[in-house]
């Protein structure tokens, strides 16, 4: 069995061909909650799914706190696991505030009973009936825009015309 830490992850590798190891202690630099991250027994990754996913691994302090030499592997806090043989399984540790937030957060949108209610005004809008001389008046006496555009597109794609 190999086991590693890099930051908030730790690693545990059991390459044993048979021996599963239940409650093998593993120790870590940060106290707190660890959960599962990435699992290669499990049944996508072809395995057979003998670690539990749902599971909170939590710290013991290891020692006497300041003796290092008292720690669990030069570690001053420890989990136990479930190591089954050929596998590796990843563990991350569990930020409890950002889940404390989370959680706070969901019990206040569930209480929520009805939606809210946006109030739209969808009464028709009436279009203008500007008559001949209010156009006129708006281009300056010439024609209205859309025919302007029509011949300055026809006559752009003029090869005489620059």
């Amino acid at each position: 069995v190999i086991v590693f830490e890099r930051g908030d992850l730790v690693f545990v590798f059991n390459f044993h061909p048979k021996k599963t190891y239940d409650g093998y202690k593993v120790g870590c630099d940060l106290p707190g909650k660890y959960r599962v991250a990435l699992d290669s027994d499990a049944f996508v990754f072809g395995g057979h799914g003998r670690v539990g996913h749902d599971v909170d691994h939590f710290t013991s302090p290891e020692g006497i706190p300041g003796v290092p030499e008292t720690n669990f592997n030069n570690r001053p806090n420890s989990f136990k696991v479930l190591s089954p043989p050929r596998t590796c399984v990843a563990y991350y540790r569990v930020d409890e505030e950002a889940e404390r937030l989370q959680a706070k957060a969901e019990t206040t949108g569930s209480r929520k009973t009805s939606p809210d209610i946006i109030d739209v005004d969808a009464t028709p809008v009436k279009t203008s009936t500007a008559t001949k001389e209010d156009k006129e008046a708006t281009s300056g006496g010439k024609e209205d825009a859309s025919k302007k555009g029509w011949k300055f597109a026809r006559q752009s794609s003029n090869k005489n015309t620059k």
